[in-house]
């Protein structure tokens, strides 16, 4: 059967899924999940969406897999045969290696329109979820029609949440719960800066009450989940024998607790990887502390685990936390308790803090939460008192970038530039990634692409850090300037170097939230050195801005032919409607226009 989509919207889009449907069947020991998806190809631009990729690893097994293409009157063009499959490793960024694979192929006609369709099985051994099921296959294209089933034993004990999808029918056989849910996603969300979509995207989550995942667990509330949490990974922190006499030496004569944190965080950053791979039950139980001992390696569940021993051979207390990590921060769905984590960090309280540890970066600063983790909520494991803990969120300081610009003015040369800039932050962790797994050569390519000028040449270039626990990096520069002095008759203007401000669109263009899940703070100490015989025609005014968005101070000084100029920006975090957000986009703008002026040199009399 062909299934009729209309031609005038189709048009809009290189591409539509027609039709989306999954089954999902849960049962003793196993959940089988079969996925039918039907791909209309409007133009060849669409034929990106000819190369399908279906996930699966040693956990999870796919099957059944088939695939044809049929023209507009549904005649089958071609079938996919055995050999146009490949298989692939999944590999990420900050991973070594990874047990997770990808089995690709390709369906691609040349008359448009047409339409790909495949179809597949999962089948899972080890499950939480029955179903964490959205209508979107992709999304910067719609789904027009998508249904989910779910075929449940009877008696079988759940929890369902779902968001923006409400057409829910229920049903029942002798033996099985049958649900299903119709929905559809006709109108993409455009990306946008500082927003989350996933709040508004529909899905529907299915989550058994009770349920076992290497050992029973039970999901009805956050204290039992954790609690399951915590018993999956013990006596998995036994150390080898020698690990022990190293750790023994390491920390001898350290009686301060933080220093001996501190000096176990090292050894582990110095001595370990990080690698994706999943092994026994699956995704959700680490390493053993031997196994990362012998081998150096580990996820992330693994490190944190192998740490945690670590710290407990040493007498410290620590806590398993699962979280999820995003750089938008996923709001937790608090009355849906189970696996909504992708990431394990380690909590160590101390006597006037707890102290939190990031176990996959080699880099990352003693105590340091960045962007992707903090300020959020996570699950804290501990025998019989899990419960669900805020990461704490970065403050001002924390993010602050700072910017040192002195430039000498020349009227007949290149302007010469001596820039420090100090990273905190965001930014830090984008230099620091680059300061340390960069080779010299992409490196040198990067910053000198980097500075903020439009006419310029690097003289030379360096990027450091005070230390490994200084959450902060510094690069600085000199620069010629070409052109940068303006001749305006007998006189000469140069514009103020601009704050670093994210590129909000207008009102009329934004759709969602502003969502900053932490702040965006720098400062500018700005030094202009006037050519001998020119003087300030003008000098800019002192300005304090503040309001619920945030702040904007400028202020200035000119002394023995030098004008500096002192100015601070920052949003402030926080979330703010769409309602809201044409007077934050005015307050942005006024910043901007206050950052656009010039300044103006004139021939001494």
């Amino acid at each position: 059967m062909v299934v009729k989509t209309n031609d005038v919207s189709a048009q809009k889009y290189d591409a539509e899924v027609v039709k989306y449907t999954t089954t999902c069947e849960a049962e003793k020991d196993k959940l089988i999940q079969t996925d039918s998806v039907t791909i209309q190809i409007n133009n060849r631009i669409g034929e990106k969406y000819t190369e399908i990729s279906i996930p699966f690893s040693k956990t999870e097994k796919i099957s059944d897999i088939d695939a044809w293409i049929e023209n507009m009157d549904g005649i089958t063009v071609r079938v996919l045969k055995k050999s146009d499959f490949s298989d692939k490793s999944a590999i990420s960024d900050i991973s070594l290696y990874e047990d997770n694979f990808i089995r690709c192929f390709q369906l691609k006609h040349n008359v448009y329109p047409y339409r790909i369709r495949y179809t597949y099985k999962t089948t899972y051994r080890n499950f939480i979820p029955i179903a964490w099921w959205t209508p979107i296959v992709y999304n910067a294209i719609p789904t027009r029609n998508a249904e989910l089933k779910v075929v449940l034993p009877k008696g079988f004990q759940f929890s369902k949440y779902a968001n923006n999808v409400s057409d829910l029918k229920a049903d029942s056989t002798e033996t099985n719960l049958i649900l299903q849910w119709k929905s559809s996603y006709d109108k993409p969300l455009k990306p946008e800066i500082y927003s989350q979509p996933e709040d508004f995207k529909p899905c529907v989550i299915i989550t058994p009450l009770h349920f076992k995942y290497g050992i029973e667990g039970s999901a009805k509330d956050w204290e039992s989940y954790g609690n399951w949490q915590y018993r999956l990974i013990q006596d998995l922190d036994i150390l080898p024998e020698a690990e022990k006499n190293s750790i023994s030496t390491l920390i001898k004569g350290i009686t301060d607790k933080k220093e001996l944190v501190k000096t176990l965080y090292h050894y582990m950053q110095d001595h370990t990887r990080y690698i994706n791979v999943t092994i026994g039950i699956g995704g959700l139980k680490p390493y053993p502390a031997s196994y990362v001992a012998q081998n150096k390696y580990g996820d992330c569940k693994a490190l944190t685990n192998y740490m945690k021993a670590m710290l407990s051979f040493a007498g410290i207390e620590s806590f398993y936390t699962t979280v999820y990590a995003s750089e938008q921060p996923n709001e937790l769905i608090k009355f849906n308790e189970g696996s909504q984590f992708n990431h394990v960090v380690l909590a160590v309280p101390l006597k006037n803090d707890t102290v939190w540890l990031e176990n996959t970066v080699n880099t990352n600063p003693f105590g340091y939460m960045g962007t992707f983790t903090q300020n959020r909520d996570a699950l804290l494991s501990n025998n019989g008192h899990s419960k669900l803990v805020r990461i704490p969120a970065l403050k001002p300081k924390d993010d602050l970038v700072s910017y040192h610009l002195s430039f000498e003015l020349n009227l007949i040369e290149n302007t010469k530039l001596n820039l420090n800039i100090s990273f905190k932050g965001k930014d830090f962790e984008t230099f620091d990634q680059l300061h340390s797994d960069y080779n010299d050569d992409e490196k040198d390519k990067i910053i000198r692409n980097y500075m903020p000028f439009d006419d310029y040449e690097v003289i030379n270039w360096n990027l450091k850090r005070k230390d490994r626990d200084t959450a902060s990096i510094e690069l600085s520069a000199t620069l010629n300037l070409n052109k940068f002095l303006k001749p305006l008759g007998n006189e000469f203007y140069f514009s103020i170097y601009p704050s670093k401000i994210p590129a909000f669109v207008l009102p009329a263009n934004r759709t969602l939230p502003v969502v900053l899940p932490f702040p965006i703070c720098n400062s500018d100490t700005l030094i202009y050195a006037l050519p001998t015989g020119y003087e300030l025609k003008n000098k800019p005014e002192s300005i304090s801005i503040k309001n619920q968005f945030g702040t904007y101070n400028l202020a200035s000084t000119v002394i023995d032919g030098k004008i500096t100029i002192f100015k601070r920006f920052e949003l402030f975090s926080g979330s703010y409607s769409i309602g809201q957000y044409p007077e934050f986009y005015s307050f942005i703008q006024s910043v901007k226009d206050l950052d656009r002026k010039k300044i103006i040199i004139k021939p001494i009399n």
